[in-house]
């Protein structure tokens, strides 16, 4: 291995590199809120993408030595890979109308970053192929732009997913977070595997994502304190029956509260764009210069 233990240092490059791409893509374009969107909802996708392939088919393996727990170390390397890599990638080229070439290029470069980390020994396949990576992100660049174009379009499925996606993709972050504080973790017993961990904290994310963003279409407080005794309820049985293990589900009662309070002003950012010019990637000295 070229950096021997130190697995993170391929990792945080990436992350500079992509951060990078992400603050120039902001400070060219002048309407932030759809990207704002744009970048949440391509996120929670790439989640779902990664709920089937890494946590119920388990097919490859994250090895950045973040955390000395495994579940945390892999599911560190899923975060980079699914909310900063790809995504900010994915923004990139949707807010500056980038055509295939580009697109292909990018995709050429991930699948060269994956060979090159499972040589370093900071990636492991398990069924996974190369290609598979090559031909799908390439067409998550055009989902991408279809995607802000029906978006603009105000086209009422697509709000409602992206709304989905962008409920749980803050969700399953904040229940992450909480793990990475030792507050919480998910599996029967001290003794379960990473495979069931990861099913379980994503199926829980997953289902609870789905109804609040459902409650995020009515203004009724009743109802939507009414879902959280109900919520609280089955936290304690879950609790009680030693498949999440929390001392106190008040950590993740606060992170229902915040979902209830966000969907509501997610679904305004969502509505907002159909009404709205959509990205201008047109810097100011452009536009002086066309006056």
């Amino acid at each position: 291995m070229f950096f021997g233990k130190n697995n993170r240092y391929p990792y945080l490059i990436l992350l500079i590199i992509h951060s990078t791409l992400l603050l120039y893509t902001f400070a060219k374009v002048k309407n932030k809120k759809p990207l704002v969107v744009l970048l949440l909802s391509n996120m929670g996708l790439a989640y779902l993408f990664e709920y089937l392939i890494l946590s119920f088919l388990h097919l490859y393996r994250y090895k950045p030595n973040f955390f000395k727990k495994k579940f945390l170390d892999d599911i560190s390397g899923a975060i980079l890979s699914q909310a900063v890599y790809v995504p900010f990638t994915a923004l990139f080229i949707t807010a500056f109308k980038l055509k295939w070439p580009v697109k292909m290029g990018f995709a050429i470069y991930f699948a060269l970053i994956e060979k090159l980390f499972i040589k370093m020994g900071i990636f492991k396949k398990r069924g996974w192929k190369t290609r598979y990576t090559l031909v799908l992100i390439y067409l998550y660049f055009h989902v991408s732009d279809q995607w802000l174009r029906l978006l603009k379009k105000g086209n009422s499925i697509i709000q409602k997913f992206t709304l989905y996606n962008m409920v749980q993709f803050t969700g399953i972050n904040s229940l992450v977070t909480l793990e990475m504080l030792h507050l919480l973790s998910f599996g029967r017993g001290k003794h379960h595997s990473l495979m069931e961990q990861h099913k379980m904290e994503t199926s829980y994310s997953s289902i609870m994502s789905a109804i609040k963003t459902s409650f995020a279409y009515t203004e009724s407080v009743a109802v939507k304190i009414g879902l959280l005794s109900v919520k609280n309820i089955i936290d304690r049985a879950l609790r009680n029956m030693k498949l999440i293990n929390i001392k106190s589900i008040f950590p993740i009662t606060l992170i229902d509260v915040l979902l209830l309070s966000l969907g509501p002003v997610y679904k305004k950012w969502i509505e907002d764009i159909a009404l709205s010019d959509g990205p201008n990637t047109q810097t100011d000295q452009e536009a002086n210069g066309s006056r």
